[in-house]
């Protein structure tokens, strides 16, 4: 069976000789939950502030039960407000994203934890394989116990993620493809397939940069793609905004200073590929 041509989605951010590092899973889709319960929050606080005065009014006609009703209308709201943010830290108190590096010439995989730590595994000892989580398909990668067969620890390989349909487990091979040519045959076999890299190398991407990467999802040929696009442009121009204030509030990740100089990149490297080839908006 011919092997499917690389699909290397909008995940690349370094290419070269040495080294191959893309974003995780869920760098495209950052900023929906932050600007969902954004507003769910503001909504809470809002009716919770109008409770409260609405409490405070009642206070002054004696009216007990309006008090302790309108105080625990705005207690419980604002409780609920706190909840929401809580829970929606995960998009905006750790990092922009969880950068995955691979390194052709060690043959190592190296993927930056939640934490801030690196795991470490060889590229040959690492059990790869397509799973679903919540009902998308993906790449995944099982690190494996010295037994072979008990699982240590799974991440998830590249961006692109798929329902179980006829278009999309193609490219999600595809994209597979991408990363084992590039393993197996080098830079040279998948370079001409990288057209766009995101600028997100030691800084925070641009407004403009994460409206793209948003607007990504609602892009397809045809006809689709003109219904996709006039009915996602609201939802992408509001949720833009919860992207950009969940990349400000995140840190930007750094690879230890160890990892750096093991993985350096020769100046003349012919295949150097980075956020220098895309147009200048978009850097």
């Amino acid at each position: 069976m011919e092997s499917p041509s690389p699909y290397a989605d909008l995940s690349v951010i370094n290419l070269n000789s040495t080294f191959l590092e893309v974003v995780d899973k869920y760098y495209g889709w950052k900023g929906w939950v932050t600007f969902m319960i954004g507003v769910i929050s503001l909504m809470m606080f809002s009716f919770g502030l109008w409770f409260l005065l609405y409490g405070f009014g009642r206070a002054g006609t004696g009216d007990t039960a309006g008090v302790f009703s309108g105080l625990l209308a705005a207690f419980l709201l604002w409780t609920f407000a706190f909840v929401a943010v809580r829970l929606g830290r995960f998009e905006w108190a750790y990092y922009t994203h969880y950068p995955i590096r691979l390194n052709r010439k060690r043959r190592l995989v190296r993927v930056l934890r939640k934490d801030g730590s690196t795991l470490a595994a060889p590229w040959d000892d690492v059990f790869f394989t397509l799973d679903q989580d919540a009902g998308f398909w993906e790449v995944r990668g099982h690190v494996l116990e010295h037994d072979g067969e008990t699982i240590k620890e799974t991440f998830a390989l590249g961006a692109f993620r798929t329902l179980n349909n006829s278009e999309g487990m193609p490219m999600l091979l595809a994209h597979w493809e991408f990363f084992r040519r590039y393993m197996e045959e080098g830079p040279a076999a998948v370079a001409r397939y990288v057209t766009q890299a995101l600028p997100v190398d030691g800084k925070k991407e641009s407004f403009r940069v994460g409206y793209e990467v948003l607007a990504s999802h609602f892009r397809a040929p045809g006809n689709a793609g003109t219904v996709l696009a006039v009915i996602g442009w609201p939802i992408i121009a509001v949720s833009s905004v919860g992207r950009w204030i969940a990349m400000r509030l995140s840190r930007i990740p750094k690879w230890p200073d160890e990892i750096e100089e093991v993985d350096r990149v020769e100046a003349d490297d012919p295949y150097t590929i980075d956020a220098r080839i895309n147009p200048p908006e978009l850097r």
